[in-house]
């Protein structure tokens, strides 16, 4: 999600079960550092894994990811898994934000235009999105 989504750390952590609206396949996320917070369409494959995630809860926390403490998840907790998928994935170095950014370039190497990545990312300055599109190849194709 933290990257389908584009999420930093702490919005991924403090996404609630209420964000979550299932029967539309749609996602409420509060962007911080003053980004513009929006609605997001949940993919198929995305949706069916929260119904399996949410259908083994059997709390009544309002936190979408707790640990396994029953507790929401800490941004410790996050780096915890981030670094222990890369060892298993067999990467270099990585840090949760490295998901965002790849949000970023990959939403750019698709072709779409900087202002759509620029809401979708909450990013209220063009300048923070403008990255993104540099390096996309895409970005010249039928200009001749």
């Amino acid at each position: 999600m933290m990257f389908r989504h584009g999420l930093r750390v702490s919005e991924a952590i403090a996404l609630r079960k209420d964000h979550v609206d299932l029967c539309l396949s749609r996602i409420w996320v509060s962007r911080l550092k003053n980004g513009l917070s929006v609605e997001q369409p949940i993919a198929g494959d995305e949706l069916r894994a929260m119904r399996r995630w949410l259908s083994h809860r059997e709390d009544a926390l309002p936190w979408l990811f707790v640990s396994e403490r029953r507790q929401p998840l800490t941004r410790q907790a996050v780096n915890y898994i981030i670094g222990a998928a890369e060892k298993r994935a067999g990467l270099g170095h990585m840090h949760p934000h490295m998901l965002r950014h790849s949000c970023g370039f990959a939403l750019a190497n698709e072709a779409h235009d900087l202002r759509r990545i620029q809401d979708y990312l909450g990013h209220r300055d063009p300048r923070h999105t403008a990255h993104y599109t540099r390096t996309a190849a895409s970005r010249f194709e039928g200009l001749w």
